[in-house]
């Protein structure tokens, strides 16, 4: 039976860095995003006699070998396993045939594999539904074993990852905490450069702990972040939510700055950017908030009195590509 599923990134205001299960990607401490309405990515997936993956991106072809399709493989085989603990151990073949059609520029802090792993789970979602219905929060588990952030893809709109406690496979999902109409804000997403970083996401999060800021910043997130930007989602305080998220993001690259082997993600371009929207903001008494992650693309994130000022100065951005985004719908059958 093939079945087909779309989805997209998310942007995180309270982001996750750092894993404390680097093979179950069980995270150290809570995050929080916005579940992007584009761009998307569609796959179909079939059974098959051995794994097989074909992979668009942007009208291209891009193999999938080496590490990328142990990945796949590594996934499916922890998907098993928690269906295991479900009872359904051989509900979804040990093989898949999978076709990705990505419009997701890779590697450039965009969440393309959020959106990929998110998308694969809610296909197997459709897989197994002959033998269990899922629910969401399941769903979210599936997802976060192939990419961490890929959990909180499954939901949309606003979207918490719990940490949980231990190493169960399931201690860590997704929930979330108001749908996309509940609070519909923009997202400018302002890419300055697609060459690819040299060290992926997956990678990074295994020398967090390797920072001597890495134990305070999930203490604060744990203490007082998380909450500070779901109440300020609850109370569409947009001042407090960009205090929160800017000082959050802010804190996790100092994190990577400061790991064993240093990870600088951030361009000269990107600094700019930032720069220039921090003074229109103060110019402009503009609702607009800037955040970055693994990567030097730009999210100006704004509410609906802002989308003019802020859609010129993206636009006036030379040699940018842009994306135009709002709160979505996350994953989905298509």
């Amino acid at each position: 039976m093939s079945v087909r599923a779309i989805s997209s990134p998310n942007i995180a205001l309270v982001k996750y860095w750092g894993n404390r299960h680097t093979a179950l990607r069980l995270p150290a401490a809570d995050s929080l995003s916005i579940t992007l309405s584009t761009p998307t990515v569609t796959l179909t997936v079939d059974h098959a006699d051995s794994l097989k993956i074909r992979s668009y991106t942007m009208g291209e072809e891009r193999p999938v070998t080496g590490k990328h399709l142990e990945r796949f493989a590594a996934h499916i085989a922890h998907a098993k396993t928690y269906l295991a603990t479900l009872g359904i151990p051989d509900a979804v073949p040990s093989s898949l045939s999978i076709d990705i059609d990505s419009h997701i520029p890779p590697s450039v802090g965009l969440a393309s594999s959020a959106a990929v792993f998110s998308c694969l789970a809610q296909a197997i979602r459709q897989l197994i539904a002959p033998s269990i219905a899922l629910t969401d929060a399941q769903t979210s588990v599936i997802a976060r074993l192939g990419s961490g952030s890929a959990c909180r893809s499954v939901m949309g709109g606003f979207v918490a990852m719990e940490a949980g406690n231990g190493d169960a496979i399931d201690a860590a999902f997704a929930r979330q905490i108001a749908d996309a109409e509940h609070w519909m804000l923009y997202d400018f997403v302002i890419i300055p450069t697609h060459e690819e970083k040299k060290v992926g996401s997956t990678e990074g999060h295994a020398e967090a702990q390797s920072s001597p800021l890495f134990a305070e910043r999930v203490t604060a997130i744990h203490t007082r972040r998380q909450q500070e930007c779901i109440n300020a989602i609850m109370h569409k305080d947009f001042e407090k939510l960009r205090a929160v998220s800017e000082e959050d993001m802010w804190d996790m690259h100092r994190v990577m700055q400061s790991q064993s082997h240093p990870l600088n993600y951030l361009s000269d371009e990107t600094h700019r950017i930032v720069r220039e929207l921090e003074a229109l903001r103060t110019a402009q008494h503009m609702p607009v908030l800037y955040t970055m992650d693994a990567g030097p693309t730009v999210h100006a994130i704004c509410t609906e009195e802002a989308v003019p000022l802020v859609q010129e100065f993206a636009e006036a951005q030379q040699e940018c590509t842009l994306f135009l985004a709002h709160a979505g719908s996350g994953s989905r059958p298509a």
